[in-house]
């Protein structure tokens, strides 16, 4: 039984990495979807500059940046199955199954928002001056944020998805669980911008990965009975 069970997770690992590359492709052939969301970050950004952001206090421009972000991370993630449906959908059934999906996918779209994260987070310094005196905490609060923000909103679409799209259902299952990730990351974002060492925060940081934790396990055990024809 060991044996079997070694076998179908090293077969599982060695589709993760082809699906990613799969997802990666379509995105980039999906020129139009990364034009909107680039133009997005820098004309939101721009506009609060113009609003008068360069004034904005430690808290503000933590708060702000997180706004961009998750409106970003929002739009990329009401795509997030949108080559897995149809047709596309028994075919990754064939070749991948369920669980070896959920996993490229939270992979794949927690790879995305640090990309996105951390492009909000230069076009900020660029507009507004770095305010972070701890860009290592900064960082780590910023990725583990974006980890739990991608899960939360890769369930909740993946649940949209299967039961007809509907974009309602993803933002009411979606905003109860961010807000605690929210929470806890913006303590650590303002830590970070005061110049807090990394082992003042240990029981925060702690916190919002064991939460992840938590959030990624669950799409991974609810995902194979969503998307069950």
């Amino acid at each position: 039984m060991f044996v079997v069970t070694l076998f179908q997770s090293n077969s599982r690992m060695a589709k993760i990495g082809p699906l990613i590359q799969r997802f990666a492709q379509q995105e980039l052939r999906n020129s139009n979807a990364i034009f909107s969301l680039g133009l997005y970050l820098v004309g939101i950004t721009y506009l609060i500059y113009l609003l008068g952001g360069q004034n904005a206090s430690d808290s503000t421009w933590n708060t702000l940046l997180w706004i961009v972000v998750f409106f970003g991370a929002i739009n990329q993630a009401s795509r997030s199955f949108e080559f897995e449906s149809g047709d596309y959908f028994y075919y990754y059934q064939t070749i991948a199954g369920p669980k070896t999906t959920i996993i490229a996918k939270l992979i794949y779209n927690s790879l995305y928002m640090l990309l996105l994260s951390a492009a909000a987070w230069a076009l900020f310094s660029l507009f507004y001056g770095n305010s972070v005196y701890n860009p290592a905490v900064f960082a780590l609060g910023l990725a583990l944020g974006c980890v739990g923000f991608s899960a939360i909103l890769t369930l909740a679409n993946g649940i949209s998805e299967r039961s007809g799209g509907n974009a309602t259902l993803s933002s009411i299952l979606a905003i109860p669980l961010t807000l605690p990730v929210l929470k806890i990351v913006s303590a650590i974002n303002i830590q970070a911008m005061v110049g807090a060492p990394l082992e003042e925060v240990y029981e925060l940081v702690g916190s919002l990965f064991a939460l992840d934790i938590a959030i990624g396990l669950l799409a991974y055990l609810l995902f194979p009975y969503l998307w069950q024809d």
